[in-house]
């Protein structure tokens, strides 16, 4: 077997891979709550946190006297 044989394989077999890999993440995961796209038609939107409810902002459980 030549060097040029297994460096042709070695990237074919990566080139299918990845193939795979994004036809699963971009056609066969359709259904899921964060669907997939490279449109950009989606806006990703977060859920502001609760106020007043004692977050990470440095403010203790206890009343301030």
């Amino acid at each position: 077997m030549r060097a040029g044989d297994r460096a042709i394989g070695i990237a074919l077999g990566i080139l299918l891979g990845v193939a795979i890999v994004a036809a699963f993440v971009f056609l066969g995961s359709g259904e899921t709550i964060d669907d997939p796209g490279i449109s950009g038609e989606g806006q990703i939107e977060q859920a502001a946190p609760p106020q007043g409810q004692g977050g990470s902002e440095g403010q203790s459980e206890r009343p301030q006297p």
